[in-house]
Order: structure tokens, then sequence, then C-alpha cells
């Protein structure tokens, strides 16, 4: 496995107000719009802006807004796709395989995602997806908190971010309860914070 090149094992960015430790997992709980897509290219500039790795996956075309906030600072989506930095997919290609929700596959693919980004000499990874709100219904879709869990393994004292956005308009509250519990981070109107509802990943999988 290639390291990411890092010369700061804490992540900063202006999209948060304080230092956090390697391994951030964020959840982002939004019912417009206009959060979600400014959250995302907001995120995802910042990365960019810093020499990371980016990953964006979401259920529409987001290209057009994120080339215009990253032109406000100078950068270009388009060289930014050319180079590899940036991976722009549709998110059900991302959470879906075969019509079924398969948690080993996606860690396996996160974790080569990670390891091309350290080979390709990238300094972090960012990655922010929508969560397909298909899971649920889906065989393997009731592993989805599971994934959660493991997810947070994966990224323990590793230079990713990762954030997870759920449209609150699209899943029941049950299951965004249990999404709550799992995220070590919440983002509110576009700040990063700690969860208040965070439950440490073990204690979580033994009281679901």
């Amino acid at each position: 496995m290639s390291a990411l090149r890092t010369t700061d094992r804490r992540i900063a960015s202006d999209f948060w107000d304080d230092r956090f430790d390697n391994g951030i997992h964020v959840c982002q709980l939004f019912s417009d719009e206009e959060d979600r897509l400014g959250s995302l290219t907001r995120f995802l500039a910042a990365g960019i802006g810093s020499g990371q790795k980016c990953g964006c996956y979401t259920l529409d075309d987001v290209q057009t807004a994120l080339g215009h906030h990253l032109g406000l600072s100078g950068l270009s989506v388009d060289d930014a796709c050319a180079s590899g930095q940036l991976s722009l997919l549709e998110t059900d290609s991302v959470w879906l395989t075969n019509g079924r929700f398969d948690p080993e596959l996606l860690l396996s693919r996160l974790s080569d995602f990670r390891d091309n980004a350290g080979g390709q000499g990238w300094n972090g990874i960012r990655i922010i997806a929508e969560v397909s709100p298909a899971i649920p219904e889906l065989p393997g879709g009731g592993r989805l908190i599971e994934f959660e869990v493991e997810l947070n393994h994966l990224l323990r004292d590793q230079p990713m971010a990762i954030v997870c956005q759920y449209d609150l308009r699209r899943f029941n509250g049950a299951i965004l309860m249990d999404v709550l519990r799992v995220h070590p981070y919440i983002m509110i109107r576009g700040s990063v914070m700690q969860n208040p509802f965070y439950l440490p990943a073990d204690d979580a999988l033994a009281s679901a």
C-alpha cells in the first residue's frame, strides 16, 4: 500500500473552524438542494485547492455548479478531472452492484481509492457521496449501518475526510437516527462539528 503524502496528521480546511484528527467521517442531513449543493461545492473546492484526491458521487449532474465555484478560486473542474484528481460519478453506480448493496465491495473500492491516491502522490483524500435512497429496499440494504461503522474503522488514522449526504425527505426516521449514531461528525448548514448523537462504533453495533 502506498502511503498518502501529508505533512500534517491533522486535517485543516476553511470548511471547518477546528483542526480535526485524520479519518473524518461526517453525516450531512439535508432537506433542500441549496444546502446540499453549497456544502458539496465548498468541500470539494477546498480539497482540490489543497492538492487532495477527491471523489463526488451524486444523483444529479453537479459539474456546472462545481465548475463555477472552482472558477472563483482560479481552479478548473475539467483540469481536475483530466489529471485524475477528481472523480465525478452517479451515486447508484457507486453504492449498488447488480441491484444489491455490498458493504465488503464498497470498502474494498474505498481502500483501492486510498491506495491509488497514495501511489499518485496526492496529499490526502476527500469524498462526498449522496447516499442512494434505494439502498434500504434492495438486497443487502439492511447492512447500511454496518457499512457506516466499518467505514469508521477504515478511516482511522488516515488522511481522509468523507461526507455522507442523506436526504431527509427520502429516508425514514428510524434509519436517520441510526445514521446519526455512527457518524463522529455532523454537518449543519455547511459547518462541521462533533456529533452529540454519535456512539462509538462497537457500541453502536452492539445496541443495534
